[in-house]
């Protein structure tokens, strides 16, 4: 008898508890389906970043040369257009690079300072 004494009772949630709980999981849920969705929607596929990681060394190169010329560089997977706009009168160069990657085509533009010769 003593042992029945001390145990504590447990209450039962009620069912306003239960339903505020089952309401609070699906919100999480819901929100977290909707991020993972746009996550997926979003992605890119591999020629893509290894396009924009060549566009980068591109970039550096017509930099450092002074290339300033419209261009076509064919890949195995894609292929990158150079578009350049020269600005004199502000000094740059204006590089436009278009991707294709089968029937997808991605945009990334550059802006480059022209070096005046001493």
């Amino acid at each position: 008898m003593r042992l029945s004494r001390n145990s504590k009772q447990l209450k039962a949630s009620s069912l306003i508890e239960s339903i505020i709980a089952i309401v609070l999981i699906s919100i999480c849920s819901l929100v977290a389906l909707t991020v993972y969705l746009n996550v997926i929607s979003q992605n890119n596929p591999l020629n893509y970043y290894e396009a924009k990681h060549k566009i980068e060394i591109l970039t550096q190169e017509a930099e450092s040369k002074q290339d300033f010329e419209d261009d076509i560089y064919r890949y195995k997977n894609y292929i990158i257009e150079k578009n350049v706009t020269i600005k004199n009168n502000e000094r740059i160069a204006v590089i436009n690079y278009i991707i294709k990657s089968g029937k997808k085509r991605f945009t990334v533009n550059k802006l480059i300072t022209i070096e005046t010769e001493k």
